[in-house]
């Protein structure tokens, strides 16, 4: 019986152990960090859009933070791992977008539109992820082989930073 009790306490105490190191809120990715087992926000900020003349026939639109480098610094590794919380039936990938700022003096910036006399161009490079299932309307977003630098999830509201170090 003793046997018993102590089992389901170990079991109750990894069940709450586990829960604790889930996001409470949906939308907002964490860095799960493997030695510590504890989740790492990310820098949360709004959208910053920008316009720049370049010259007399060129512009170049997008989005900025402020600072040259996230407060948030990860490790360089093979793989890193978020964790997200979203509601249930939805893709991950269809929620963020994964990007890597370009620093130019003390901003760091996604230029997402080119415009020449001529042409106009919108586009920018998404980075794959994996999505892994945790459980129910929580998974991993697994990248791999990050160059140090600056990078973000992007949803549609709010950009999540960090810096690969």
């Amino acid at each position: 019986m003793k046997n018993l009790l102590s089992l389901l306490f170990i079991a109750c105490i990894s069940i709450t152990a586990q829960a604790q190191n889930l996001p409470e809120f949906n939308d907002k990715p964490a860095y799960s960090d493997p030695k510590t087992k504890q989740l790492i926000e990310l820098e949360k900020s709004q959208y910053n859009t920008i316009a720049k003349a370049k010259g007399i026939f060129k512009a170049e639109g997008g989005f900025s933070l402020n600072g040259i480098s996230s407060s948030v610094k990860l490790p360089k590794q093979d793989e890193l791992k978020f964790i997200v919380k979203i509601a249930p039936g939805e893709d991950p990938t269809s929620v963020f977008d994964l990007a890597q700022f370009e620093v130019r003096k003390d901003q760091r910036l996604l230029i997402t539109t080119v415009a020449k006399a001529t042409s106009t161009t919108s586009s920018y490079k998404k980075i794959s992820y994996e999505v892994k299932k945790i459980k129910e309307g929580y998974y991993y977003l697994i990248v791999k082989n990050l160059d140090k630098g600056e990078y973000f999830f992007g949803s549609k509201d709010f950009m999540f930073a960090f810096s690969v170090q």
